[in-house]
C-alpha cells in the first residue's frame, strides 16, 4: 500500500502539467477571423463561463475593432460588437470583472472576463459606442 501512495506524485503531476499545457496553450490559437489582423488589447486573463471558472493565465481576452474574442482551451467565442447589450464592470472577490451582457448563442450566457487591465478595456468599449455601467 505505501508504494501505491509512492506513485501519486507521479500520477498527479503529469496530469496538472497535461491539463495547464491544455488551457494555456491551446487558448493561445487564433480564429480565422484573427489572422491577419492587430488587436487593440490583448492579454492572458481569467474568466467565469456558465459556472465554469478559469483563473489568470488560462483565457485568452482579445479586443479588436469590432469584436471580442474569448478563448481557453480548444474553445473559442467571438462576440461581435451588435451582439453585445452591455458591458459590466464588477467588483468581485479578488479583482474586477468584466461581465459581457450579450445576445450569441455561441457564447456562455454568463461571460464574465478576469482582466489585468479592465479600466483600459471599459473605455476602448464605451469609445467604440456600447453600453458601460
Amino acid at each position: 500500500m505505501e508504494n501505491l501512495f509512492s506513485l501519486i506524485p507521479f500520477i498527479i503531476i503529469p496530469i496538472v502539467l497535461a491539463s495547464f499545457a491544455y488551457f494555456y496553450f491551446g487558448g493561445k490559437n487564433k480564429l480565422p477571423i484573427e489572422s491577419g489582423v492587430v488587436p487593440v488589447f490583448q492579454e492572458q486573463a481569467g474568466g467565469r463561463f456558465n459556472g465554469f471558472n478559469l483563473t489568470i493565465p488560462f483565457v485568452r481576452h482579445a479586443v479588436y475593432e469590432g469584436f471580442i474574442v474569448i478563448a481557453y482551451g480548444k474553445t473559442r467565442f467571438k462576440l461581435a460588437f451588435e451582439e453585445i447589450d452591455k458591458v459590466e464592470l464588477k467588483r468581485h472577490l479578488f479583482s474586477k470583472g468584466i461581465t459581457y451582457h450579450h445576445r450569441s448563442n455561441e457564447v456562455p450566457s454568463s461571460c464574465i472576463v478576469w482582466s489585468t487591465d479592465s479600466d483600459r478595456v471599459i473605455a476602448f468599449l464605451k469609445n467604440n459606442g456600447l453600453n458601460v455601467v
